[in-house]
């Protein structure tokens, strides 16, 4: 494994920023520019834009998820394996989101999926709700680390100098804590792997945002339907947060991958 790393090579600015204020732009825009029926077109059903990016997306994590497991002794044990079970996500993921091909090929279901699929399609995910509730959750869960993990490493030099009155009461905390920021930052370390770097958190605050209408809905009441506020807050809420699910990942392998350099680099 190399001793250093090149930390120019991650994603660019102008790919982790503009991705996703370009979508979010779209998201905005579209109820004002389409009529409804190419609304729900483009950003509800199957063979829509938002549906087909949404697989687009993710084939550069799955392909790069192998390739990380094929160089995988130029890091720390274990990671290759877990970058290659993050490539078999996505191909779950994308597969699931086409049915298999079944969109674009248009092959039938056969009768004994056709009885249990809630949607009469070739996926598992409309099987039963633990096929789609528990990745749905576990993404979730992914996108608040892009968020805190980042956030934590940034403000640690203030944290650490500003909360006296914490260190007297804990006064181990401070040490422990300082070591695991060593870890996240030390390429030698699996964590420093593992953990998403800041590159991810705005993607992943949009994630976040685009689950706060359906909260306030039982507050402020849903908008009229049909409605701009509707369409661009409220419907197609799912797909468009698959979306982004999908933009998380790959950025977060890719990442990963850019970061290893290339093989003459690191050697």
């Amino acid at each position: 494994m190399a001793n250093t790393i090149d930390k120019k090579h991650d994603l660019p600015l102008w790919f982790w920023v503009g991705l996703p204020l370009a979508s979010m732009a779209f998201r905005f825009a579209a109820p004002a520019v389409l009529s409804e029926p190419d609304w729900q077109r483009q950003m509800t059903e199957e063979f829509g834009l938002i549906q087909n990016l949404t697989v687009i997306f993710l084939l550069p994590a799955i392909v790069t998820g192998v390739l990380i497991f094929l160089r995988r002794r130029e890091l720390p044990r274990g990671i290759g394996w877990i970058m290659l079970l993050g490539g078999l996500a996505a191909l779950y993921f994308a597969g699931e989101e086409a049915s298999w091909g079944q969109h674009w090929l248009g092959y039938g279901t056969p009768d004994a999926l056709k009885e249990i699929n809630s949607q009469d399609e070739f996926n598992v995910h409309n099987i039963n709700n633990i096929f789609n509730n528990i990745p749905r959750q576990l993404m979730f869960a992914g996108t608040i680390c892009c968020v805190v993990i980042p956030l934590w490493l940034a403000s640690w030099p203030w944290l650490g100098t500003h909360f006296e009155w914490l260190n007297k009461r804990f006064p181990r905390l401070r040490p422990t804590l300082q070591r695991a920021i060593d870890k996240l930052r030390s390429p030698q370390s699996a964590w420093y792997w593992l953990a998403p770097n800041y590159r991810l958190t705005l993607i992943s605050l949009m994630v976040i945002f685009l689950r706060l209408p359906k909260r306030l809905e039982d507050v402020l009441g849903a908008p009229p339907n049909a409605s701009y506020a509707d369409m661009a807050f409220f419907q197609g809420s799912g797909e468009f947060k698959e979306y982004c699910f999908a933009i998380v990942m790959m950025f977060y392998i890719l990442s990963v991958y850019l970061r290893m350099g290339s093989r003459k680099s690191r050697t």
